[in-house]
């Protein structure tokens, strides 16, 4: 348990951004100026799509699951809230993030004007789901600033991936002729930064005579 409370969900956010990163490399690309079903016929048919979206899909799933391990342990007092936000806002996510991945099956339809019902699903998911974890990691990433020093500048890398992943799907489907994919790639990229950074960077120490006071102080604030 003291392994698990100390290193166990800073290992999950460490390797999360690793991973966020290598998947995110991978992503295959389309033109812009594509109708939108020919940019997923192309993007899901290309050989990189399924090993780049496992990656990804393998790096959401840690992300959550280092979130819930950090809520459940209590190892950073004051930020239970945006804890549990967080941690459920990437759990669902992920459901997005494994429904990007299986698109792969539509890549036939898609090229022929066919019924894609699994590539359409994800990006209804995303249409959602995008958003929801977009906030989610901004206002994560506030709490965690509260700290000071270092993790104050670590809080604005997520911040602006939040903001960035919020908006990315909404904007590129009002837009559909527009090239935003620097808006994707960034949003990866500074989470993935933000994430890992996170992870190294650990929980605040907590003052032991403070600790008794702040774990009752979080239990009435969640009660509220």
């Amino acid at each position: 348990m003291t392994l698990l409370h100390d290193y166990g969900w800073r290992g999950c956010l460490v390797l999360a951004g690793v991973l966020l990163i290598a998947g995110g490399r991978m992503h295959p690309s389309a033109d812009a100026e594509d109708p939108l079903r020919q940019e997923l016929a192309t993007m899901t048919a290309d050989e990189r799509w399924v090993p780049g979206h496992s990656l990804i899909l393998a790096a959401i799933v840690l992300l959550a699951a280092g979130l819930w391990t950090l809520y459940r342990t209590r190892a950073w007092a004051g930020i239970a809230r945006p804890l549990l936000v967080g941690a459920i806002a990437f759990s669902l996510y992920a459901v997005e993030a494994a429904a990007h991945l299986l698109a792969f099956v539509d890549a036939e339809a898609l090229a022929n004007g066919e019924s894609a019902p699994v590539a359409f699903a994800h990006l209804g998911l995303g249409m959602v789901l995008y958003p929801i974890s977009g906030w989610a990691l901004v206002y994560l990433a506030w709490g965690m600033g509260r700290a000071g020093g270092p993790r104050r500048a670590i809080s604005v890398v997520g911040i602006v991936a939040g903001l960035l992943h919020a908006f990315s799907v909404p904007v590129a489907l009002m837009l559909p002729d527009t090239e935003l994919g620097w808006m994707f790639a960034s949003a990866a990229i500074l989470m993935a930064v933000w994430s890992a950074l996170v992870g190294l960077a650990g929980a605040p120490t907590r003052r032991v005579g403070a600790s008794v006071h702040e774990d009752h102080a979080e239990s009435a604030h969640l009660c509220t």
